[in-house]
């Protein structure tokens, strides 16, 4: 028997749970979403988590507590797409039909693009905060080095939680100094050319790291781990020459890139992303398939705000096309970065595909503030699992 349906959802993320919320509240009935996971996370607080401010039990929840009732689930991964023949197969064989497809992949972690990395990683001192058995280790590793190059790594591909790395080295200053643990030396290298894109949260970002000491590079790219002899290689991106650095503790951020399912379909454009028109979210070819969040091409920073901003704007415009009206509700690119600059501190860059702050606060949320760590810790989790996943808010 065929399995076809009006709406199919690939993956159960935040875009992918949030836009099923949206369309069953609208009234959109038979709509099926694949993900092969068994657990929802919210991944923002695993810096958080890695640094032992955060409770790592506290950021998952069973899929089947957030997936909306009356909406099918396939627990599968998805093998490959066909968007002229409207298929989507699975990895069981089977494949599903649909009417409408909402491409919600997330991103992919390329863990093996960095020599030795995947053999050492969660022993010898390399942690990360991109998995979440793996978040345990950083913190036990952070509270066991006692002296040495605590070095974070930020690549200069796109990444999601675009200010993960930035979060890790701020609150890991904070741990080394409250714990009398001087000895070590922060590190963060960046295979970027600047340390955000915004310049007035550059400036802020550049600030924060001149006060607490922390020494930066720009340019630096992560090719090589050593995790036995515990040293790092690098590649200056500038010179074009790689050198070897030595760590205690190495936080490594993966190069991260679209789906392999994505590149491998004619979704993607020239570099692999699900290629949307930038304001609508519809596909630029295929007008019967929407994309969101981090598997899209859209030219903003990777952040759940930015999918959060997105939904709205996604369910709408699916609803027009549905019922063949024009698509009219645009997406300006919003997205906001929390960035903990010390427990208990944080700023929230926000800002649009103009590279402008844009920020909705009645205050100035490029300053740090004990109000706008709370919001980061406290009040955006509560929103995402009681509003967001729900389609409210």
């Amino acid at each position: 028997m065929i399995k076809k349906y009006k709406v199919v959802i690939l993956g159960a993320g935040a875009g992918g749970i949030s836009t099923a919320s949206r369309l069953k509240n609208a009234g959109v009935k038979d709509i099926l979403i694949i993900d092969y996971a068994d657990k929802h996370a919210y991944q923002p607080a695993w810096p958080l988590v890695g640094s032992g401010d955060e409770k790592k039990k506290d950021t998952v929840k069973p899929m089947k507590k957030v997936i909306p009732n009356g909406i099918d689930y396939e627990q599968q991964k998805v093998k490959f797409i066909q968007p002229v023949e409207r298929k989507v197969h699975l990895d069981n064989g089977e494949y599903v039909m649909y009417e409408y497809l909402v491409v919600a992949l997330g991103i992919q972690l390329d863990f093996n693009k960095i020599e030795g990395l995947e053999e050492t990683l969660g022993k010898n001192g390399v942690c990360t905060n991109y998995l979440y058995d793996y978040l345990d280790y950083t913190y036990k590793t952070l509270k066991q080095t006692n002296d040495g190059n605590i070095i974070v790594t930020k690549p200069k591909s796109v990444i999601k939680g675009g200010v993960s790395p930035e979060n890790s080295i701020f609150t890991f200053d904070e741990f080394v100094h409250d714990k009398k643990k001087d000895k070590s030396h922060l590190i963060l290298k960046t295979g970027r050319d600047t340390l955000f894109p915004v310049e007035k949260y550059r400036a802020y970002i550049e600030k924060h790291l001149n006060n607490k000491d922390i020494e930066y590079e720009l340019n630096q790219e992560l090719v090589k781990v050593d995790g036995k002899n515990q040293r790092a290689t690098f590649k200056d991106l500038v010179a074009l020459e790689t050198y070897e650095v030595p760590f205690s503790m190495l936080l490594v951020t993966p190069p991260m890139s679209a789906p392999d399912v994505v590149k491998q379909s004619t979704l993607s454009d020239a570099e692999g992303w699900m290629d949307v028109n930038p304001n609508t979210l519809q596909h630029v070819r295929h007008l019967n398939v929407f994309g969101i969040g981090d598997c899209t091409n859209l030219p903003t920073v990777k952040m759940g705000a930015a999918v959060r901003k997105q939904v709205p704007i996604l369910v709408k415009n699916l609803l027009s096309q549905m019922n063949n009206r024009p698509l009219t509700s645009h997406y300006d690119g919003s997205t906001a970065c929390p960035v903990a600059t010390e427990y208990g501190q944080a700023f929230i860059a926000e800002f649009g595909y103009d590279l402008k702050p844009k920020e909705s606060m009645p205050i100035n949320q490029g300053k740090t503030n004990p109000l706008l760590y709370q919001v980061k810790k406290r009040a955006i989790p509560f929103m995402y699992w009681h509003a967001m996943l729900k389609g409210k808010g």
